[in-house]
C-alpha cells in the first residue's frame, strides 16, 4: 500500500468519524422549544453594542423592542458611530419606550471597543437575565419568552442561540463554514455536557445569561481584551461549573453578517487569526487540515495517472464529505447548491488564514477602525 493510498484511507476514516459526530450533533442539540405555560418570566435586559451599523440596526433593534415580554428593557450603546446609526437610533427611541440609547465612551485600560460598550450597557441594566446580541441580528416574535422559559425550566446559567446566516451567495459560501465546523468538524453535543469544562461556546447572535452567573464569572471585565468575547464568556461560565446549553434557532434568529463577498472576506481576515490564538502554528495546522480536505478530490482529478486502488478511498472520502456538506446546507438552511462548492470554500479559508496572520503581523490588531497593536 502506497503512502497516498494509506493517507486516503485515513481520510475515509476521519470523514466517517465526522459523519458520526454530525449524527450525534443533530440528535442531541435541539432547537429552541416552544414556550410552556406556567413558567415565570424574570425581568430581561437586552444589551446591543453598535458601531457603524446603519444597514442592519433598525430591523435588529425593532425586533427586540417589539417582543411581547412582561418586563423587558433594551439598551443600545452607540460606540462612536460615524455613519447614520445615531439617527436611526433616535428615530427608534420615538417608537419604543422600552429602548435606551447610550453614547459610548472610548475604550481605555485594555478594553476593546465592543467589550467596553457592553460594560457601559450592562451597568445601565437591571434585568435578572441578560441577552447580549450583535446589532445585525433579528429576532422573531416570542423568541425572548421561549429562551427565558427554557433557561428557567432547565435551570441554566447561559443559553447560546445559534442563528441562521443570510446574505448574498458569495458571502454565504464563506460564512457557512462556521456551520460546517459546528455540525461535523467537532463533537458539538459536548458543549451541552458538564464536561469537559473547557469545551464551551458562545454566539454573537445571542448569549443569554443569568445576571448572577455573569457576576460569578467576573462580569464582562473578565473578557475585556478578548476579540472573540462571546466564546470567551461561554468558556468562563462553563469553567466555573455554570450550566451552559446550546440550541439551534435557525427559524427564530437571523443574521446577515456581511453584505457582499468582499465584506465577508475582509471581515474574517480581521478576526480569524485571533480565533486561533494569534499563533503561526495554528495557521500551519489550519492550512494543513484544510489541504487534507482537498487531497481525495485531487486524487480523483488525476485519476488517469494514478493506480486504480487509490480511486476507491478517494471516491469514498469525496462522497462522505459531499454528503456532510449537503447535510450542513439542509440543517442550517443554506442554499443547497453551495454544497458541491466546498473545494472553493476550503481554498478561500486557507487564503483567509494566511491573510489574517499576515495582516496582523504587519499592522497589529485593527477592528472597527480602532488600532490595538499586537496582543
Amino acid at each position: 500500500m502506497s503512502i497516498l493510498e494509506a493517507a486516503l484511507w485515513v481520510s475515509v476514516g476521519l470523514w466517517a468519524l465526522s459523519g458520526a459526530w454530525a449524527l450525534l450533533n443533530i440528535l442531541l442539540i435541539s432547537g429552541l422549544p416552544t414556550e410552556q405555560s406556567g413558567i415565570p418570566l424574570p425581568s430581561l435586559s437586552v444589551v446591543i453594542p453598535a458601531r457603524d451599523e446603519e444597514k442592519w440596526i433598525e430591523a435588529a433593534v425593532a425586533s427586540h423592542c417589539s417582543q411581547e415580554y412582561p418586563d423587558l428593557e433594551v439598551v443600545v450603546v452607540d460606540d462612536g458611530s460615524t455613519d447614520r446609526t445615531p439617527e436611526v437610533l433616535a428615530r427608534l427611541q420615538e417608537r419604543f419606550p422600552n429602548l435606551v440609547v447610550l453614547q459610548g465612551e472610548e475604550p481605555t485600560g485594555g478594553w476593546l471597543g465592543k467589550t467596553n460598550a457592553l460594560r457601559q450597557g450592562l451597568n445601565r441594566t437591571s434585568g435578572d437575565f441578560v441577552l447580549i446580541a450583535d446589532a445585525d441580528v433579528r429576532y422573531a416574535p416570542e423568541t425572548h419568552r421561549r429562551a427565558v422559559a427554557e433557561m428557567v425550566r432547565r435551570e441554566l446559567d447561559m443559553l447560546v442561540l445559534l442563528p441562521h446566516h443570510e446574505g448574498p451567495w458569495g458571502a454565504e459560501l464563506i460564512v457557512m463554514h462556521l456551520d460546517a465546523i459546528f455540525l461535523f468538524a467537532v463533537p458539538s453535543f459536548l458543549y451541552n455536557a458538564s464536561r469537559p469544562r473547557g469545551f464551551a461556546l458562545g454566539a454573537g447572535a445571542g448569549n443569554m445569561i443569568r445576571r448572577e452567573a455573569l457576576d460569578r464569572a467576573g462580569g464582562i471585565e473578565a473578557v475585556k481584551g478578548e476579540i472573540i468575547d462571546d466564546i470567551a464568556l461561554g468558556r468562563r461560565v462553563k469553567a466555573l461549573r455554570g450550566r451552559l446549553r446550546v440550541v439551534t434557532a435557525f427559524d427564530e434568529v437571523r443574521v446577515q453578517m456581511y453584505g457582499s463577498f468582499g465584506e465577508a472576506f475582509d471581515g474574517f481576515t480581521k478576526n480569524l487569526y485571533a480565533f486561533i490564538g494569534f499563533g503561526l502554528w495554528g495557521v500551519a495546522l489550519g492550512v494543513g487540515g484544510l489541504f487534507y480536505h482537498c487531497l481525495p478530490l485531487g486524487a480523483l482529478a488525476f485519476a488517469a495517472w494514478i493506480p486504480k486502488p487509490i480511486l476507491l478511498p478517494a471516491a469514498l472520502a469525496v462522497s462522505l464529505e459531499l454528503t456532510l456538506e449537503t447535510a450542513t446546507c439542509v440543517w442550517s438552511r443554506h442554499r443547497l447548491w453551495l454544497a458541491p462548492l466546498f473545494p472553493v470554500r476550503i481554498i478561500l479559508w486557507m487564503a483567509l488564514l494566511v491573510r489574517s496572520a499576515w495582516r496582523y503581523h504587519r499592522r497589529g490588531l485593527v477592528w472597527r477602525g480602532r488600532a490595538y497593536g499586537k496582543r
